[in-house]
């Protein structure tokens, strides 16, 4: 009568060993490549759903503009009213909504600008030079360095500066300013030239005088 021998363990793990490991792995391949494909799909779903939610956060919203330009009328409206809180509120407001609807660089200088006036007649000076120098910069790479639209910022952020009795440092963008001045028409001509011509008179007294001159001159062309 034949005997039935159980498999020797040793034997086996013997075998398995001689195989060699590339034999192994291939022994496991159905199982690996379950799991392979598993973690695969797992990936590509993260990716897509993070790509989703980086389409859907960089495109601009249309709610967020409609409420940005009524809380931009509302500035407006009040600010010609006289009622600067009013106003300075709802260009704050305006603004917001920029950032929260991705609205853009070109909307987001102008919200800043609007909100920096409007801080600058309240003598709020130190808010307005940040909300200027950040237009500034938008604007800059926007329209370039002698747009008018840059002008603009520099004649505000200069009287914002001046305010605060940093008038060396407002001496550089009305520099900048020279240039881009003769653009202007109307009130922002005459507005550009009463503050040249406040400029003038602050470094004559301190002494300096050529550049008292150049901007007293420029102010004269412009009236």
């Amino acid at each position: 009568m034949s005997v039935r021998h159980r498999p020797n363990n040793s034997v086996e793990v013997a075998s398995l060993r001689s195989a060699g490991l590339r034999q192994a792995a291939l022994a496991y391949a159905p199982h690996v490549k379950r799991y392979v494909s598993l973690e695969a799909h797992m990936k590509l779903a993260i990716a897509l759903v993070l790509f989703l939610a980086a389409s859907v956060s960089a495109c601009a919203n249309p709610l967020n503009r409609a409420t940005s330009d009524n809380y931009a009328e509302t500035c407006a409206v009040a600010e010609s009213n006289g009622r600067l809180e009013v106003a300075e509120e709802a260009c704050y407001r305006a603004l917001v909504n920029v950032d929260w609807g991705n609205l853009g660089s070109e909307l987001k200088s102008e919200r800043l600008y609007n909100l920096g006036r409007i801080k600058r007649q309240l003598a709020k000076f130190s808010e307005a030079e940040q909300l200027f120098r950040e237009s500034l910069s938008i604007e800059e790479k926007l329209s370039g360095a002698s747009g008018v639209k840059v002008g603009r910022r520099l004649v505000e952020l200069s009287v914002s500066l001046a305010a605060q009795d940093k008038w060396l440092e407002g001496v550089q963008f009305l520099d900048q300013l020279l240039p881009i001045a003769d653009q202007f028409s109307g009130r922002e001509r005459a507005y550009t030239a009463m503050v040249l011509a406040q400029y003038s008179k602050h470094l004559k007294s301190t002494n300096e005088v050529a550049t008292a001159e150049r901007f007293e001159a420029k102010a004269s062309a412009l009236r």
